[in-house]
């Protein structure tokens, strides 16, 4: 698999302990306490704000409820729990929710969202009656194209070895990118399982982020360094575009946060 391997695990044993902790049926129902982070839309305005969400999952009735916190549209402080919801297996271990009108109260009028079980990834939206809101857990892209390209001759490889996790800070200023199944030729060979990049630049807009850097160290000294790296985190962060260079070489990228249903 090309998914990031240390942070399914650490996603899965999180799910399975809080189950047990709880008494309940580690198959059926999980529980588990997510980072996520929110943009809320206001004209032309962006108000990024990071909180969590407590995500309850009955895996017998099919159902997932959670309470999470923002601020809103007008940047007021929000905490809200939803109602327990229908969770409708799309494809690919994707699960969609909603919230139906009779479910509609004064703090949520719309709510619609996906869990993708493969990664762990939420995503999900809110109509709060001030504006739109739009929330992820931390994002990982596990349904992407990587390009290697030689810029002296052409030369290129496509392949979809390569996930892409970007972990935004508190103050949804900057980020950490996680590669897993770093490919820096154009042969297809793994050099990496996992590399880590610190401080990217990150700038909430009112349809994701864009993460940008000149130039960035790998957590392996003196090896692998990024330049002029920008990605677009597109679609309410639902498509990811972008480029970067590497050991003399173009990389670009292309995909989803989710796989596309049916």
């Amino acid at each position: 698999m090309k998914k990031l391997f240390i942070y399914l695990l650490a996603f899965t044993a999180t799910l399975m302990l809080d189950s047990c902790i709880n008494n309940d049926d580690p198959v059926s129902k999980q529980s588990v306490t997510v980072t996520v982070n929110n943009r809320a839309i206001n004209g032309q305005q962006v108000i990024f704000s990071q909180g969590s969400a407590k995500v309850e999952i009955n895996y017998t009735d099919q159902t997932i409820q959670f309470s999470t916190d923002f601020k809103d549209a007008q940047n007021q402080q929000r905490s809200i729990s939803t109602p327990v919801m229908d969770m409708t297996f799309t494809k690919l271990g994707l699960y969609h929710f909603q919230t139906v009108v009779s479910q509609a109260s004064s703090s949520i009028s719309g709510l619609d969202g996906y869990l993708d079980t493969n990664t762990g990834v939420l995503w999900f939206t809110i109509n709060d009656n001030a504006g739109q809101v739009y929330s992820t857990s931390q994002l990982l892209y596990g349904y992407v194209t990587t390009t290697v390209t030689n810029p002296d001759n052409g030369n290129h490889f496509n392949h979809e070895q390569s996930a892409y996790l970007f972990t935004i800070d508190a103050k949804g200023e900057t980020c950490i990118l996680s590669i897993s199944n770093f490919v820096p030729n154009i042969v297809g060979t793994v050099q990496e399982t996992e590399i880590r990049y610190d401080g990217l630049k990150v700038t909430p807009t009112l349809t994701g982020y864009t993460v940008t850097a000149d130039k960035v160290e790998s957590n392996f000294k003196n090896m692998y360094t990024i330049t002029d790296l920008t990605f677009n985190l597109n679609d309410q962060c639902r498509v990811i575009s972008g480029s970067f260079k590497c050991s003399d070489l173009d990389f670009t990228v292309s995909g989803r946060l989710l796989p596309q249903a049916n």
